[in-house]
């Protein structure tokens, strides 16, 4: 019974942690375009996603073309 009510509750706590996960990526909009500055600096890709839109900037390469893009993650406005 004890065995029982241990996996009953852990259960219960691990699909609670769950959906708080999920429910904290719905409001997260993702901005797509070609970048220069991957580096630091005022211009760099974290740079400008933070002073545009209070998120998260990261760079990487094109697969084909060699361009390289910033990725940025922010809190979508409502």
């Amino acid at each position: 019974m004890t065995k029982f009510t241990f996996f009953a509750l852990f259960s219960i706590l691990i699909l609670g942690l769950m959906v708080n996960k999920i429910q904290g990526q719905e409001g997260l909009c993702r901005m797509l375009f070609p970048h220069k500055d991957c580096g630091t600096g005022a211009h760099s890709c974290a740079a400008l996603c933070l002073q545009k839109w209070k998120g998260r900037g990261q760079c990487f390469p094109s697969d084909d073309s060699g361009i390289i893009y910033c990725l940025c993650s922010f809190q979508c406005r409502s």
